[in-house]
C-alpha cells in the first residue's frame, strides 16, 4: 500500500508539474532615450555704419565683421537675408535681389571667406546660404559689401536689418 501511495503521489506530482509552467522571467525592459536636435546661433555685432557713401560705389567690410557663434548640436544650413525689401529713412531705397545698384536701389553681398570668391547676395524674398552644411559647433565670421545706388533722392541716413538664420541641414 505504501508503495502504491508513493507511486500515486509521484504520478500526481508529474501531472501537476506539467500543468504548472516553470517560473521564469516574464518581463524584459529596455530604456529608450532621444536627444533633440538643438539649433542655436548668436552674433557679436548689433549694428554697422558704412558712413557717408557716394553713388555707384562699393563699400566692403572685412570678412570678420560679424562673428557667428554656433552652438548647434547638428549640422546646419545658415542663411543671410534682409528683413524687408526697402531701406528706411527719408526717400526709401529699394533693396535689390540681385545686388544691382539703381536709382535709390541698393544691394548687399556677404562673404565668410574672401570677397570676390563665393560672394553671397543678401536677398529679402529667398535667403541664400552663407554656410551650407555647417558642422555642429563650428563658428565662423562674415562681412558685408554695400553696392550703393546710382543716384540718391535725399541725404537722409538709411537702414535695413541683416538677419542670419540657422536650420538643420
Amino acid at each position: 500500500m505504501k508503495k502504491y501511495l508513493v507511486s500515486l503521489l509521484l504520478a500526481l506530482a508529474l501531472v501537476i508539474g506539467q500543468a504548472i509552467p516553470a517560473l521564469a522571467a516574464t518581463d524584459a525592459d529596455i530604456t529608450v532615450t532621444a536627444t533633440p536636435a538643438y539649433v542655436a546661433i548668436a552674433d557679436n555685432a548689433t549694428d554697422y555704419d558704412f558712413g557717408i557713401v557716394a553713388t555707384s560705389t562699393n563699400y566692403t567690410t572685412s570678412t570678420d565683421l560679424v562673428a557667428i557663434t554656433n552652438t548647434s548640436t547638428v549640422q546646419t544650413d545658415i542663411t543671410v537675408s534682409v528683413t524687408t525689401n526697402t531701406w528706411s529713412g527719408g526717400v526709401t531705397w529699394a533693396h535689390s535681389e540681385t545686388a544691382t545698384a539703381g536709382v535709390d536701389t541698393v544691394g548687399l553681398v556677404s562673404n565668410n571667406s574672401t570677397f570676390g570668391v563665393s560672394d553671397v547676395i543678401v536677398k529679402f524674398a529667398a535667403p541664400n546660404n552663407i554656410y551650407e552644411n555647417c558642422p555642429a559647433g563650428i563658428s565662423f565670421s562674415y562681412g558685408l559689401k554695400l553696392v550703393a545706388p546710382s543716384s540718391f533722392g535725399d541725404g537722409v541716413q538709411k537702414s535695413v536689418i541683416v538677419r542670419v538664420s540657422a536650420a538643420p541641414g
